[in-house]
């Protein structure tokens, strides 16, 4: 089905960099970019629910503001369709300068929930684009097959870093200068990021004569592949149940009046802990299915998550949700890769957009889901636990009939020796 849709689009032609001191170059300034826009980003997932906070006194409302960056995910099919459209070079660096004036808009007006919304959720316009050219647009670019999967770690690795160092950072900036200083701060990453990204080398791509409608088409059409229909499935239950942890944990100890800086420095720990968890991504045992080795993490991640909501305090969430992040990591390097071995370069932007506008686009709603418990514990955990068990329930059925499959096509030349 995929070869059928693709044949009738033309496809662009991606420029690619054959020697290894050119690829090295260029990956290096992809994670240099990468990691300035994601400690940005951890930067104002911290800032803005404060901000909000402080200025409404609703736990509700601040988980509310900063999911409304995630809802532009809605629009990632459009975004990707454009992607492979333009010049993917200048498309990634013209999303990182969007998020930085978007910040600026939220520094000028923080004190008004309505402004500084709005642009939160513009910014997440700018967060889509980057995070779909950088992740599977950009790599299969610029790196070879066979480095993809180092490289997968290695960039997984460092973002997974870079969230931490941005929790730190925001938190340390807020709480001795005040949320304008750590704003400014968090719009100077976007500007470096994408100073970083202007220094990769072009990537045009031909003028397409097909319209935009066709294009979503493709990116559409590729859902009809079992394998990435029920990874869309478990991934999109999964995030909806834990996509929010961030922000909630945050939310939840800024209304226990902790410090901010102690909040950075509490949660980074955690972070820590799923950096270690991208970094070991590549390094599973090889002859384990990428099926199994997403089951194995999902399983990891969905225990980890289910102690944390029955923890007897905010602390020991904490540690759990530094076990939650480990297997995200691991899981999200298996999940990748898989998706770069199997989508062509030239339709990445379309069809990882589509993908993602499911998959994180969960994000935000999980802040919805939270937000509607708001103050009761049954209601609070309820709906993402029972998500959670969905989203487990999904894949072991998806592996269950992969191994019928196998199973099936095997069985027949396995009688037709036993008759010879």
């Amino acid at each position: 089905m995929a070869g059928h849709l693709i044949s009738h689009v033309e496809e662009p032609a991606l420029v690619r960099t054959d020697d290894h001191a050119g690829e090295r170059r260029n990956f290096r300034l992809l994670v240099l970019s990468s990691v300035l826009a994601k400690l940005a980003d951890y930067g104002l997932l911290l800032v803005v629910p404060l901000a909000v906070l402080q200025q409404t006194g609703s736990v509700a409302w601040s988980i509310v503001a900063i999911s409304l960056r995630g809802v532009a995910y809605a629009a990632s099919p459009l975004i990707g369709a454009l992607i492979d459209r333009y010049d993917r070079r200048t498309v990634y660096a013209a999303a990182m300068v969007l998020q930085c004036l978007c910040v600026v808009v939220v520094a000028v007006w923080t004190d008004n929930v309505l402004v500084l919304s709005l642009a939160v959720f513009l910014s997440g316009l700018g967060g889509v684009t980057s995070s779909i050219s950088g992740q599977f647009v950009l790599v299969p670019a610029l790196v070879r097959k066979d480095n993809r999967p180092e490289a997968v770690s290695k960039l997984a690795f460092a973002v997974d870093l870079a969230k931490l160092a941005g929790f730190l950072v925001g938190g340390v900036s807020l709480g001795a200068a005040g949320q304008k200083v750590a704003l400014a701060v968090v719009a100077s990453g976007y500007a470096l990021a994408a100073t970083a990204a202007y220094l990769l080398p072009r990537l045009p791509v031909e003028r397409r004569k097909a319209r935009l409608w066709a294009d979503l088409f493709v990116g559409f059409g590729w859902l009809k592949q079992r394998d990435l229909a029920f990874l869309v499935g478990t991934m999109a239950l999964s995030n909806l149940a834990i996509g929010a942890l961030a922000s909630v944990l945050v939310t939840l100890l800024g209304d226990r009046d902790i410090d901010p800086t102690l909040i950075s420095v509490v949660l980074a720990g955690s972070l820590l802990v799923g950096a270690l968890g991208s970094r070991l991504g590549s390094r599973l045992p090889r002859h384990w299915t990428a099926p199994t080795r997403i089951l194995l993490c999902q399983l990891l991640l969905g225990g980890a998550f289910f102690v944390l909501v029955g923890a007897p305090s905010i602390w020991v969430q904490v540690l759990c949700f530094g076990v939650v992040e480990f297997a995200a990591g691991l899981s999200n390097v298996a999940s990748i890769t898989f998706r770069q071995d199997v989508i062509p370069a030239e339709v990445a932007g379309r069809v990882n957009s589509v993908i993602r506008m499911f998959i994180a686009g969960a994000i935000p709603l999980s802040g919805m889901i939270y937000a509607t418990g708001e103050g009761l514990h049954l209601s609070f955990w309820g709906p993402a636990v029972v998500l959670e068990i969905m989203s487990l329930v999904v894949w072991v059925i998806f592996v269950l009939l992969s191994r019928r499959s196998t199973s099936a096509t095997l069985h027949p030349a396995v009688h037709h020796r036993e008759e010879a």
